[in-house]
């Protein structure tokens, strides 16, 4: 769903998670994650923009009491990480 005026990593955060926790293993929606490392690894500026966002939204959510959404950013992290850190060469 798109809500007008609001930043792209918000969106693609928002796509991502499930539309209802209520499954007992709840994973992000793999096309959606897919957008998000993929945006992360081609615009590496927006990591910590991104890493904000879980912050906020895995204190927003502990605090509602939707465990389900809090699994799913254990998800979201991982995948993340891996695709943002490029290995450093040096030139000798």
């Amino acid at each position: 769903m798109h809500i007008p005026f609001t930043p792209n990593h918000v969106q693609l955060i928002s796509e991502c998670y499930p539309p209802q926790p209520a499954i007992p293993n709840p994973a992000p929606n793999p096309q959606e994650l897919s957008r998000l490392l993929y945006y992360a690894s081609n615009k590496p500026g927006k990591v910590s923009k991104l890493a904000a966002e879980l912050d906020r939204r895995a204190k927003v959510e502990a605090r509602k009491g939707q465990a389900g959404n809090v699994r799913a950013r254990a998800y979201v992290l991982p995948p993340l990480n891996r695709s943002v850190c490029r290995p450093i060469y040096l030139v000798s």
